[in-house]
């Protein structure tokens, strides 16, 4: 076990055996300037990592940590692998940044080899070794002989925003510290596309680590909240550190790129603390809102003090100027670290706190006399916190050199930027989640991570229910894994978070996700409708259609689809039939990316015997042919219903137009066809005008439908 210690941060990290008996044994642990957590473990080549963390370690008699996943299918880097955590704000309830949390342990869990050739992955730009300043686009390259193929973009260990065409991500290098940073990027190939027929197969690359160097006047820009509705008292606190004095000029901007608010200081650094009024004072609406910076050095000598232009409260830890009331940069404590820069140093040494008692048989022992006491421990010293820590020294008019570059009493640290540069943000995930927005949206689904074999459904007939044909037999389905729906919940869920949007409920997946808890409460199913909590819904499934009539409540003799559960507690009655979904409630619009969801003869069987049970909701998205798991289409469709004017209907077509033709040689060899229906006052809705049924029922006759053929 290794203890540390970082600002408020304790955490243990627990080595646990690999799937092979394997000790993985971390090599290290640390805490970057901005509080985030650096994990690095020995590693196996070909192999992938899932990272879990618990809130509080238990004893195994009390039935031992509750393990969550942070991270999921994390490939290795070769021996040594690293990986930044910077908290999930794609899970609800969200995992918070490290800095924001008392404590978190951590364990590295091994799930097994990749099952296809690795893919070729390289960053061609920029080159190592690269000095780096503003906004830049960072290309990356990967090529493999499977057809699916898709990259992903780390800095530091941190995942950015996914690309929009896969090859070029957009960094804004402001919103980091100045100095060293390390890129790399990640590729994953797929030897088809997620469906029922046939098994995937994967392979994962690590490109080469690309080592480049921050350097800006602007730097660590930083915000409150993604989306800022001042109508609730909120306050959007922005933030931002010179590598000089400077003159700075603060804009804020709408979605539209309209300044709606200007303030201008000067000084070592910016805050900001905005109440959401205009210029002219005027209140303004719930939203979105970039931030663009201008600052202009005037040649005064940097000392770090107070922000001066937008009022607020005093400087962050490690930004004043008084010596003895400031604590070391990023929390730690201030005396020994300011005797090691006297010294000359680049490290210190800290007594941990005391760590809480164990509960072990049902009483507490004391943490030392299970794992010992726990010794003092260094913290190295980075040079950007030595700047930090003696531009505050030079407060205090002290002068010193420890190879940073010659300092005097009244002259500045040493900096060779430009004079002059504009910014604007945000590019990076946010450190902070999503305080509400426009609305709540919900994602649930299965991914079978393990081959699963389902016996075909009987046909509801009381009191002696028969054995239905699925698509034509009476032969058990075999549903294989469809790993791409995992990344495909992530890139809907970042894409909308990106929008404003928030979770309705947890995220639900597999052994977490109850056939029972996606079913209506009435017709006898006591369900929890789970979808009816949000605004829009995504269900992802393998789907079957059945070919003989289904007289379950609510079917109503109709020819029904399913879908498959592959939870375990829901063996005895995994299928999930499409007149079981509960709908209604706060839910608008659902999509069920599943084979043959509103397939034809089913659909019309469905529609005329009332057994689409939409009740208030407008719209069910779904396909009327064999579809495909592939992660963007997620994405896509989230964008494609974010864009003002934009049909719900047509934003479906469009993300699985784009998403499916988007593979280096598609491996689709079928005609794709989505479907969807609804009531036909409601198939011209968008987000921002759409119109209520006039005559909801619990379940509709009078459906309309609208065919797209999406792929070739």
């Amino acid at each position: 076990m290794k203890l540390f210690k970082q600002g408020a941060i304790i955490a243990a990290i627990i080595t646990l055996a690999g799937s092979a008996n394997a000790q993985l044994q971390f090599t290290g642990a640390r805490a970057t300037e901005e509080g985030a957590i650096i994990l690095n473990w020995q590693s196996e080549s070909n192999t992938v990592y899932r990272i879990e963390y618990a809130d509080q370690l238990q004893d195994i008699s009390q039935g031992g940590p509750v393990w969550q996943t942070l991270y999921d299918q994390y490939p290795s880097h070769g021996t040594n692998t690293f990986w930044l955590d910077t908290g999930d704000y794609n899970t609800e309830p969200p995992v918070p940044h490290p800095k924001y949390t008392g404590q978190r342990f951590y364990r590295i869990v091994d799930e097994g080899t990749n099952t296809g050739p690795s893919p070729h992955v390289t960053i061609t730009s920029p080159s190592a070794g690269a000095t780096l300043s503003g906004q830049m686009t960072v290309s990356v390259v990967a090529t493999s002989s499977f057809p699916v193929l898709s990259t992903r973009l780390f800095v530091d260990g941190q995942e950015m925003w996914h690309s929009d065409d896969g090859t070029n991500y957009v960094i804004n290098t402001c919103e980091w510290p100045n100095g060293p940073h390390v890129l790399f990027a990640t590729a994953t190939a797929e030897s088809s596309f997620g469906n029922s027929d046939s098994p995937v197969n994967i392979g994962r690359a690590v490109s080469p680590y690309v080592s480049v160097t921050f350097t800006n006047l602007i730097t660590k820009v930083a915000f409150s909240e993604a989306f800022f509705e001042p109508s609730l008292g909120q306050t959007q606190e922005v933030t931002a550190t010179f590598a000089a004095n400077v003159n700075w000029t603060l804009q804020i901007l709408d979605e539209n790129s309209n300044a709606v608010r200007t303030v201008t200081g000067s000084g070592g650094a910016m805050l900001f603390n905005w109440d959401g009024t205009g210029d002219a004072g005027q209140a303004i609406p719930d939203g979105l809102y970039n931030y663009r910076i201008t600052a202009q050095t005037n040649g005064q000598a940097l000392i770090v003090q107070p922000p001066t232009g937008g009022g607020g409260p005093p400087p962050v830890p490690g930004m004043a100027s008084s010596l003895p009331s400031t604590p070391a940069a990023d929390g730690l404590s201030p005396s020994s670290a300011w005797q090691a820069i006297a010294d000359g140093l680049d490290y210190y040494f800290i007594l941990p706190p005391p760590m809480p008692p164990i509960r072990t048989n049902g009483q507490l022992v004391a943490w030392e006399n299970i794992y010992g006491p726990t010794e003092p421990m260094r913290i190295d010293l980075s040079d950007a916190t030595c700047e930090r820590l003696l531009a505050s020294l030079l407060g205090n008019k002290l002068s010193m050199q420890v190879g940073l570059g010659n300092l005097s009493p009244t002259g500045p640290l040493s900096y060779s930027g430009p004079s002059a540069q504009s910014t604007t943000a945000p590019t990076r995930p946010s450190a902070v989640g999503v305080k509400n927005a426009k609305g709540n949206y919900g994602v649930a689904y299965y991914s079978y991570p393990n081959t699963n074999t389902f016996n075909v459904p009987n046909n509801g007939m009381s009191p002696f229910p028969q054995p239905m044909h699925l698509e034509g037999s009476l032969s058990s389905r075999t549903a294989y894994p469809a790993p791409d729906s995992d990344n495909l919940a992530v890139e809907f869920i970042q894409a909308m978070k990106k929008k404003g949007w928030t979770l309705a409920f947890p995220q639900q997946r597999n052994g977490d996700l109850s056939a029972n808890s996606v079913r209506r409460s009435d017709q006898g199913y006591n369900g929890g409708e789970i979808f009816t909590q949000g605004t829009i819904g995504l269900f992802m499934s393998h789907g079957n259609y059945g070919s003989d009539p289904d007289y379950s409540h609510g079917a109503n003799g109709s020819l029904q689809t399913y879908f498959p559960s592959c939870n375990p507690n829901d063996a005895s009655n995994p299928w999930i039939r499409m007149c079981q979904f509960g709908l209604g409630g706060n839910l608008k619009w659902l999509a069920i990316l599943a084979c043959n969801s509103l397939c034809d003869p089913n659909w019309q069987k469905m529609q005329s015997n009332g057994g689409i049970p939409l009740k208030t909701t407008h719209l069910v998205c779904g396909a009327a042919s064999v579809s495909f798991m592939t992660e963007n289409i997620g994405k896509y469709w989230a964008q494609y219903l974010n864009t003002r004017g934009e049909k719900v209907r047509d934003a479906w077509r469009d993300a699985a137009f784009k998403a499916y033709h988007e593979p280096l040689t598609s491996p689709i060899t079928i005609t794709v066809t989505f479907r969807v229906t609804g009531y036909p006052e409601c198939m011209d809705d968008t987000l921002d005008s759409n119109t209520s049924p006039s005559n909801p029922k619990p379940n509709p006759t009078n459906l309309a439908k609208q065919d797209y053929q999406v792929y070739p």
